[in-house]
């Protein structure tokens, strides 16, 4: 499959710590531990408007943005929800029209992802790479958007003690699966799921957090190699490595574990945009390749994303221009 565009949504004046710290009065520790420690600095909030506006504004954006031809092509829209029943398509009467018409005679299936939590982005892409293949099996030529984005809708979801915060910035992932001009190849997409941990989103104690700690590196470690192993690539192969918006010294960790240089963590939007929930790898990809080094898009790069109910995910992504007919 082919990323052809990524359409991004970001608030044009970032919320700094300082307010963020009087906003959720998260302590003179954890202001230390994000500041300085972890370095961040700020995060994208769109403070006074609502999730439909947002997605709406998005689509919008989308359509400016595309190939004419390409965006014709739209035949299914995955929607990534971190949390479950975060307004999928099926629960807004309202939202369902604004897709319909804002799409108009195109024939759109519309579906949610939710049970993978922030790494739901990666099974929304998984699942439109299996619904474009089959189209593609009756020579139907079909393109899929996956959305990826929430808001910040209540204090309790809104920052991680210690490790991190959220963010509310919003992509449109244009995929298919014919080459075209600068789109990027997913050559591999590896998920991994700890069913033990499914619990968390709605119970948890400290034996079981504990756990989970002691397991994320080894099984995050493991998920990066077996999507390498399945790109036929190498960890020194890599150019690029994209984390997940929390706790940045954990791909620190993660590169001396897997075999990859710390340098080639993209670490642009690390400190400045919050976690964005589903979003934070195709920020990331949509910065990189907007950074001016046209030779990175002949490379090997390295997604990564994380569930708190214990899923991991990785894909590896390459641009050969030898793939356009």
């Amino acid at each position: 499959m082919y990323i052809h565009s990524i359409t991004s949504l970001i608030a044009p004046i970032l919320t700094p710590i300082s307010l963020l710290e009087k906003k959720y009065s998260w302590g003179e520790r954890n202001h230390k531990i994000f500041s300085r420690f972890h370095k961040m600095q700020s995060a994208s909030l769109f403070a006074h408007q609502a999730l439909p506006d947002l997605i709406f504004n998005l689509l919008k954006k989308l359509r400016a943005e595309s190939d004419p031809n390409l965006f014709r092509q739209i035949r299914y829209i995955s929607w990534a929800h971190s949390l479950h029943a975060a307004s999928p398509f099926d629960r807004m009467d309202g939202q369902s029209m604004v897709f319909e018409t804002f799409f108009g005679d195109q024939q759109i299936e519309f579906f949610s992802a939710t049970q993978a939590s922030c790494a739901s982005g990666l099974v929304g892409l998984k699942y439109l790479q299996a619904k474009i293949h089959a189209a593609q099996q009756n020579n139907a030529s079909v393109c899929g958007v996956l959305i990826t984005g929430e808001k910040c809708f209540h204090r309790t979801v809104q920052y991680v003690d210690q490790n991190g915060y959220f963010g509310e910035a919003f992509c449109a992932t244009l995929v298919g699966m014919t080459p075209h001009p600068h789109s990027l190849h997913l050559h591999a997409l590896h998920i991994q799921q700890l069913g033990v941990y499914g619990t968390r989103m709605r119970e948890t104690d400290r034996e079981s957090e504990n756990a989970y700690d002691h397991a994320f590196l080894p099984v995050m470690s493991e998920t990066i190699q077996k999507a390498l192993d399945a790109a036929g690539r190498k960890p020194e192969e890599l150019s690029a490595v994209l984390p997940y918006h929390i706790s940045p010294v954990t791909f620190d960790r993660l590169a001396d574990r897997s075999g990859f240089s710390r340098d080639i963590v993209f670490r642009h939007n690390l400190y400045t945009l919050g976690h964005c929930f589903c979003s934070d790898a195709f920020l990331n990809i949509k910065s990189l390749l907007a950074c001016g080094d046209n030779s990175v898009r002949a490379q090997c790069i390295l997604a990564l994303a994380s569930g708190v109910v214990g899923t991991f995910g990785a894909m590896v992504l390459e641009s050969n221009n030898e793939d356009i007919p």
